[in-house]
């Protein structure tokens, strides 16, 4: 199990944003709109409405890149270490996304 966190944040320029983070590993701000969207594509590829192999955002005020590459068991994130994601945690991680994004 990873550890991660869906937190709503403030930016300077862009307002109100949504972070997600885990642990010591990569971090995305993503606007409402942003998290939405990936809240959606992770719930799609965990419920088999989405045949795709990837997961991929670049967050608009994030530096990095979200990839996750799909697996039978789950997603893993890349980062300096992959950091691999169960489907129950996805599920997990898709819904705090959505409650964030409204």
């Amino acid at each position: 199990m990873s550890a991660w966190t869906v937190t709503a944040v403030s930016h300077r320029m862009l307002g109100p944003m949504i972070r997600l983070e885990f642990g010591e590993g990569p971090g995305f701000d993503l606007t409402a709109q942003e998290a939405g969207i990936l809240a959606r594509a992770l719930a799609a590829v965990r419920e088999g409405k989405s045949p795709v192999d990837e997961v991929y955002m670049s967050p608009i005020a994030s530096n990095g890149d979200f990839s996750g590459k799909v697996a039978p068991d789950g997603i893993n994130v890349a980062a300096a270490e992959p950091i691999s994601l169960g489907w129950d945690e996805v599920d997990k991680m898709a819904a705090a996304l959505a409650a964030l994004a409204g």
